[in-house]
């Protein structure tokens, strides 16, 4: 990396907490510090819920399938669309029409407070831990990537940016954000990074496909069975037990059932997941064809690096510094996402709970303050990550069997009447016993992935529908299911024009944090175009075509949304005048 990757990199940062500072001054109450007063729209909604699905692992650890095993990996990610449609149809519109603020509410609603204890501690330790991971993950990628003058108190032995100051750096800027701005910083930021992502990955694969001499060629150097969509590692059978396991995870996980609350209607909600399907179906070939490129110009590479390799390979300078932005964007609003929706639980059913006089303001309080305590947490847990003996993939295996699970039951509880707290918790203890006592017994004898994705989807199913077929011969039904029916609405949600106001002032404001993303990119590529023109890339034509309407493409969206804000203007200037 060069001068101007710094920069690029440091302006991102900045524009991060700038977000979060400029937001801030929005929060009026606690409803709009952990679900922005329901006033999310449902593509803002969809497109946060798309970024928090991201992590490091998306570029490193399947950016590695994709080089190694090619379209599995795509197929992979394109499942998880399909669970999005079908979370989107039978259950993200459910959760909206229940009247509560927090998914932990639900649980305390519909099973009791010993399992939302259960819930909120194993959820926190596990998502805590998970959070962690990541976070060295991409501090992994940011230290191979920087490099810092020799002696330079910030450096490892080898001159680059050492791994645990990687980590303070990348803690710090999301705990800023995340505790000044709450989840609208989580919603505006995540529009930033989204903006970031797409327009490298958009960038990326032409000059990656031009980099193998096109599209033919690298169909015909692929290694044999690169396009098959099922492997050895992953077989048919996993992939459907990875559908399932995504459909309720989608369906259930508290970040995501936090952004079903977030938007006004239960419409909006079922919308949301709609997007996200349709992102997901057509994007992942964005993500990891740049790194099943890269295997025809290195076949021996690291194919966890590949990704970062075609990125060193073919961006100029500035442009890779925006590559590293969008790898650390992804794996921060995942962080972010985590951090808020806990501090959302803590604050309104546990703390809450023991406090039920406390007003608005310290809520906001409480949660501000949980958020940067169980942010440091995450902070420290990345920075012992080195000292675990490489154990961060076995960390990350046991919270797959873990986590994934933990939310199949609160979605089984949105249809039955009849499952109860204790149940939920039960099922659960055996599905880790199973699960993690089959991982250090048996589990080398089989397929370690379709072994997680059976101990994290099957068992618990199973379990669940014995129970439940049981419940219903003796007549069991739960008194939580009821009460979760007395809050819930008939019908959607009727928008008010105040609501409507609402949606279209955070919406308005998302758009605009997406352009000047744009507009910041572009100015970088006209820059390189008029005073870079001595750089080897210059010489190529397709390489300065593909700067050059990229940049077009950019400035083209930034100028359209503010002459659409100006007209936009003088309407509601002419609708007033009208009024009065």
């Amino acid at each position: 990396m060069v001068t101007l990757d710094y920069v690029a990199l440091l302006i991102y940062f900045l524009g991060l907490i700038g977000v979060s500072l400029i937001v801030s001054r929005r929060i009026k109450s606690s409803s709009d510090m952990f679900i922005a007063s329901g006033s999310s729209s449902w593509w803002l909604s969809g497109m946060s819920t798309y970024m928090t699905i991201f992590s490091a692992s998306t570029f490193v650890i399947w950016g590695g399938v994709a080089y190694k095993s090619g379209l599995v990996a795509v197929l992979i990610a394109n499942l998880v669309g399909v669970a999005c449609f079908i979370s989107g149809k039978w259950i993200a519109g459910r959760w909206r029409k229940i009247q509560i603020k927090s998914p932990g509410e639900f649980i305390k609603i519909r099973f009791g407070n010993r399992t939302l204890n259960f819930y909120s501690i194993v959820g926190m330790i596990g998502k805590g831990v998970h959070a962690g991971v990541a976070l060295y993950a991409v501090s992994i990628i940011m230290s191979t990537i920087i490099s810092l003058p020799q002696g330079s108190p910030f450096a490892d032995a080898q001159g680059h940016l050492a791994v645990s100051w990687a980590v303070i750096l990348l803690g710090a800027v999301t705990l800023i954000y995340t505790v000044a701005g709450g989840f609208l910083a989580v919603l505006m930021t995540d529009m930033i990074q989204f903006g970031v992502l797409m327009s490298v990955a958009l960038f990326l694969v032409p000059l990656s496909i031009h980099a193998v001499g096109g599209v033919q060629n690298f169909i015909n150097a692929a290694p044999a069975g690169y396009f098959v969509p099922a492997s050895n590692n992953y077989p048919w059978f996993w992939l459907i037990l990875w559908l399932g396991l995504n459909t309720f995870q989608m369906g259930g996980d508290w970040p995501y059932v936090q952004r079903y609350l977030s938007v006004p209607t239960a419409k909006d909600a079922k919308k949301s997941n709609y997007l996200v399907a349709v992102l997901y179906l057509l994007t992942p070939i964005l993500w990891y064809f740049p790194a099943m490129a890269y295997h025809q110009l290195d076949p021996s590479a690291n194919p966890e690096q590949a990704y970062v390799l075609m990125s060193q390979t073919v961006l100029m300078k500035g442009i890779l510094g925006v590559m590293l932005a969008a790898m650390i964007s992804a794996t921060l609003s995942c962080v972010s996402g985590t951090l808020n929706v806990f501090a959302n639980v803590f604050t309104y059913d546990i703390y809450g709970r023991r406090h039920p006089d406390i007003n608005d303001r310290q809520k906001i309080k409480v949660g501000r303050l949980f958020t940067l305590v169980f942010g440091l947490t995450v902070l420290l847990v990345a920075l012992v990550v080195p000292y675990m003996g490489g154990a961060e993939k076995v960390v990350v295996t046991i919270l797959t069997m873990i986590i994934a699970p933990l939310y199949i039951p609160s979605v089984w509880a949105l249809f039955s009447r009849r499952i109860q707290g204790r149940h939920a918790v039960i099922i659960m203890l055996i599905t880790y016993a199973i699960g993690l006592s089959g991982k250090f017994t048996y589990a080398h004898l089989l397929n370690p992935q379709v072994f997680e994705a059976t101990c994290g989807f099957l068992i618990p199913i199973v379990l669940l529908s014995v129970t439940e077929l049981i419940l219903r011969h003796k007549g069991v039904e739960c008194e939580g299911y009821e009460k979760i029916q007395a809050i819930t609405h008939a019908s959607d949600i009727v928008m008010t024009p105040d609501m409507k106001k609402g949606v279209k002032s955070y919406s308005v404001l998302a758009v605009q944090c997406l352009v000047l993303t744009f507009a910041g990119i572009a100015i970088l590529l006209f820059s390189l175009l008029l005073f870079d023109k001595g750089a080897a890339y210059m010489s190529d034509p397709f390489v300065v075509r593909t700067m050059l309407i990229t940049a077009i493409a950019m400035t083209a969206c930034t100028v359209a949304f503010y002459v659409w804000k100006i007209i936009d203007r003088r309407k509601s200037a002419q609708i007033r005048q009208k009024a009065e």
